[in-house]
């Protein structure tokens, strides 16, 4: 019986040893096209996202509204940053840094559309300097949207500021498919999935503070 025990043993040390080991993931995977905001060419979506979260050096971004981010759900490790409550909107809006529109050159030929590099016109002379506070240019950006739109509008903005597009990743869609992109919602079994919570009325409101006009009337139009 003696004899018997260690042999036990090491059976079980052996197989033990032989067991693939779970791959641990400590960064997030390169982008191919560093300039691209699509979510069709980010290597991280809504079909894969449970296996980059809680990384050091990487700040996680939804990009839906408060409303959407309680009421609905969210993923563990996200902060709710509304982009059309806070950071761009197609109109000028009081507490929104920044407005979306078409430019064009002195001849009309169209140069940037909404929500391209290039078409967001900073609404306060503070808007860059509170982007890059809210935005950190040393961190990677994980950003998750609706639909995948506003991510993808975020990182065009952070392109144009001179963020480096390889730090700027289009997780995709939270809550409606888009072509062949699932939505986080859309999966079988999301890890980390948290659930909303019942609101029946709920006031949000967003303050920068005191800031300045931006005054653009002395601007060449682009080139």
């Amino acid at each position: 019986m003696k004899r018997i025990i260690p042999l036990l043993l090491l059976c079980i040390l052996c197989s033990c040893a032989n067991s693939p080991k779970e791959e641990i993931i400590k960064s997030l995977p390169a982008k191919e096209n560093p300039d691209s905001s699509l979510m069709s060419e980010s290597p991280i979506g809504a079909y894969n996202i449970d296996d980059y979260l809680f990384l050091d050096n990487v700040l996680y971004i939804d990009t839906r509204s408060s409303e959407q981010f309680l009421i609905n759900g969210h993923i563990a490790g996200f902060i709710n940053i509304p982009f059309y409550e806070t950071i761009a909107s197609f109109e000028k809006k009081d507490n929104v840094l920044f407005k979306m529109e078409k430019i064009r050159n002195d001849n009309g030929e169209l140069i940037a559309n909404v929500g391209d590099v290039g078409s967001f016109i900073p609404n306060y002379e503070e808007s860059e300097e509170y982007l890059n506070h809210v935005f950190p240019k040393d961190k990677q950006l994980v950003i998750i949207a609706t639909a995948g739109v506003e991510s993808s509008y975020l990182i065009n903005l952070l392109l144009q500021y001179g963020y480096d597009g390889n730090n700027l990743y289009n997780a995709g869609a939270m809550e409606n498919s888009l072509a062949k992109n699932i939505a986080y919602f859309d999966l079988e079994n999301p890890r980390y999935k948290i659930d909303g919570i019942d609101a029946y009325k709920m006031k949000i409101e967003y303050n920068w503070g005191e800031l300045t006009p931006y005054d653009d009337s002395f601007e060449t139009p682009i080139e």
